[in-house]
Order: structure tokens, then C-alpha cells, then sequence
């Protein structure tokens, strides 16, 4: 078979079987999944075998991959891949696209030349050594290439793509690394819609007004209730009508029900917090500086829980401000308890925990709770993290009904 029937035969096998992927009533995930491990498992043998060029792969065969993912993820064409191809403890979906796969392939086959025992095949190694192949040999493995590729879309999120790159960069520097693998976990059950909303809210292309004027389809990029520009950052956490008329109180108490809920069950401990139905923290801290929730124990120890719902690019900012803001507090129970623990949780409005929220997990440790049930809270709260963020998005520009606190 020539190089041109190879070219053909990859490019007709990926098209068709795309095609039947996209036209199954699956969950974007699962068509992922099923690109991931039968696709590109299907045209790797020519990868292997051909003489195709790395460039028509990139141009061709990327090309309708993106396409389709692109479609499934409901994507503009003004997004990057870059975040969806990272790894899913970065918040990625961990996709492979044909070029990678093309290189995977090579490295594998120049590799097999280089180290076998048969010297006819070593020699054709060598004798293939040129300027062509060079870039294969670079390679100590499929995983190396990986990394590197990885590495590439990493490098262009934090340095060259600033609107798209934003979320990562926070992300990466301030988020509590151990807890990225749970959220991903969180991510793959949401249903389509949220999924696909929290797909484009970390590339920064959902249409608020002002990516619609970027797009030519708005003619104003002005949030209607407040007149600022309505960035994702305005809608979901910076108008200020919208927080006067409750919104993002309503996600900050929803995610606070929730905690005062399980902390309830401590045996041998009072429970106060800032919510209907419970006792408020100000009969022991005064109204001056009511935290949003107290719980004190039998051995005169007091956990003071202050929770912050914002943006992503503002998750080491919330936790230092609140730091700051209750420190005397924090001083003045020291002369009545013979310990205190201030925990800082500071979560972004898509469910990400910054790194003193750690103090949350510790706090749950302390009080006695298995580490099952520490890995099911964390998931909770970044559901109910999520999905108000979400409602609030799709009620952007519309008025507010004021819903019940989300109990999910």
C-alpha cells in the first residue's frame, strides 16, 4: 500500500467513525471516551507502518478531530484545545489529538529499530537517522511525548492565550492540588449542559456580552442591570446589583447549609451559624464580626469556619482578606477556649478549593470523620458549588426569583 492509500485509508476510517460517534444520543464524555480508546486505537497501525508526514497529520487529521470535539463540547471556534487536552488533574479531559498519537507511534516504531537485536534492523535505524526522524528520536517514550506535548499547551494557557489562559494560571497557583482529582470526578457525572457550561467557563467562552461583542454579535458589551462591562467575572461574582439582590449570597448559604448540616451530627458540640434556623454566631462574637459559622466543643476547643464563594482569580485574595479581617477575633476566643482553629474556606464559583481550605479537611479529621466521608463532602460542596453557578449564569440579564437553598 502507497503512502497516498495509507493517507487516504487513515483519513476516510477517522471521518466515518466520527461521524457514527457524533450521531450517537451520547453524553459528550462518553463520545470522548470513545474517540479516546477506539478511535485513535484504530488509525495507529498506519501511524506505525506509513511513511505519512507529521505536518499533513497536524493539518488534516487534527483538523477533523477538533471539529468534532469541539461540536460535542459546544465550543466556539474562537476556543483553544489547550485546556481540554491537559490531564484531568489540571482540569483537562485528558484528549489525545491524532498528532500526538502520530508521534506516540513513531517514537514506538523508531525505538523497536534502535533496539533490536537484529543487526540488519539496527542498521536501517541508523540509516534512517536524518534531518526526517530526528524529531522522533528525541523521544525516551510514548509518555515523554506526552509530557512534552502537554507542557507546550500548559506553556500557551499561562504565556501567550490571557483571556482563556486565566483560569489556569489562578488555578495552578493557588488550588489545592490534592483536591483537582475529585473535582474532575465531579465534572464527569454533571449532566450535558453543566458540563459542557463548566467546559467553557474555564476557556473563558461562554457568551457573556462582552465575548459577544467580540464576536460580532452583540452591539454592546455592557451588563444590563449595572451598566459595566458583563464579563464571566461580573456575572458570576462581580455585578453588584446581583449581589444586593442576593445571588451570590444564595450559592454562598446553599454551600453553607450544607456544612452546617454534617456538622450538626458532632456529638458533644454547639453549632452556630449564619443561616436560618440555627443559633447565630453573634451571641458569642458580637454582630461587629460574625463569622459564618461557630462550633465548640466539650474540651473547650472552638472552630471558627468563615466560607468564601468568588471568582477563581480571586481565591488567594478572598483567604488573605478574611485572614485578616478576623484575626482579632481569633486572638480575643484564645482567652476563653483552651484552643482555636480558624478555618479559611475559600472556594471559586466552579467548586475549586484553594490551598487554606485544607484547614476544612483537617477540621473534618479532627471531628472525627473517616476519609470516605471527607472525599464525599468535598464532592458535595463542589456540586453545590457548580450548579448554582450555573443557574446563576443562565439567569444573567433576567430578574431573580430567589430559590430555595440547592440541598442536592
Amino acid at each position: 500500500m502507497s503512502d497516498e492509500d495509507h493517507k487516504s485509508e487513515v483519513y476516510d476510517t477517522l471521518t466515518n467513525i466520527l461521524n457514527e460517534i457524533d450521531d450517537l444520543p451520547l453524553h459528550p464524555k462518553n463520545k470522548i471516551l470513545l474517540y479516546s480508546r477506539y478511535v485513535l486505537s484504530k488509525i495507529s497501525w498506519h501511524f506505525t507502518v506509513s511513511d505519512i508526514g507529521k505536518t499533513w497529520v497536524n493539518d488534516k487529521l487534527d483538523s477533523i478531530a477538533s471539529t468534532y470535539i469541539r461540536k460535542w463540547l459546544e465550543l466556539p471556534i474562537s476556543a483553544t484545545l489547550s485546556n481540554v487536552l491537559l490531564p484531568h488533574n489540571k482540569f483537562g479531559l485528558n484528549i489525545i489529538l491524532p498528532s500526538t498519537k502520530f508521534l506516540q507511534c513513531q517514537t514506538v516504531s523508531r525505538k523497536a529499530l534502535k533496539s533490536s537485536p537484529n543487526q540488519a534492523i539496527n542498521n536501517l535505524w541508523k540509516d534512517t537517522s536524518n534531518h526526517k526522524n530526528v524529531q522522533y528520536d528525541k523521544y525516551k517514550n510514548t509518555k515523554d511525548v506526552l509530557n512534552t506535548i502537554r507542557k507546550q499547551h500548559e506553556d500557551r494557557l499561562q504565556h501567550h492565550l490571557i483571556s482563556q489562559g486565566s483560569f489556569f494560571s489562578n488555578i495552578i497557583k493557588h488550588s489545592t492540588l490534592s483536591f483537582n482529582s475529585i473535582w474532575s470526578s465531579v465534572q464527569s457525572k454533571l449532566p450535558k449542559n453543566i458540563f459542557n457550561f463548566t467546559i467553557r467557563y474555564i476557556n473563558n467562552t461562554l457568551p457573556t456580552r462582552k465575548n459577544l461583542l467580540k464576536w460580532g454579535i452583540s452591539p454592546t458589551s455592557e451588563c444590563s442591570f449595572c451598566l459595566n462591562p458583563e464579563s464571566l467575572l461580573h456575572v458570576v461574582a462581580g455585578c453588584k446589583t446581583y449581589l444586593n439582590e442576593g445571588r451570590f449570597t444564595w450559592r454562598h448559604d446553599s454551600v453553607l447549609n450544607f456544612i452546617a448540616s454534617i456538622l450538626k451530627s458532632v456529638n458533644h458540640c454547639n453549632l452556630n451559624a449564619d443561616l436560618p434556623g440555627y443559633i447565630s454566631p453573634s451571641v458569642i462574637t458580637g454582630d461587629e464580626l460574625r463569622p459564618d459559622l461557630l462550633i465548640t466543643l466539650e474540651n473547650k476547643c472552638i472552630y471558627i469556619l468563615e466560607l468564601t464563594v468568588g471568582f477563581e482569580s480571586n481565591l488567594l485574595t478572598n483567604a488573605t482578606r478574611k485572614r485578616q479581617k478576623y484575626q482579632d477575633l481569633i486572638n480575643e476566643q484564645l482567652k476563653n477556649y483552651e484552643k482555636e482553629k480558624f478555618v479559611n474556606l475559600s472556594i471559586s464559583s466552579l467548586g475549586v478549593f484553594s490551598h487554606p481550605s485544607l484547614d476544612f479537611t483537617e477540621m473534618l479529621k479532627d471531628l472525627k470523620f473517616d476519609e470516605q466521608c471527607r472525599k464525599y463532602y468535598v464532592r458535595k460542596i463542589i456540586n453545590i458549588c457548580i450548579r448554582p453557578s450555573y443557574y446563576i449564569f443562565c439567569k444573567r440579564n433576567k430578574e431573580w426569583d430567589n430559590p430555595q437553598l440547592m440541598s442536592y
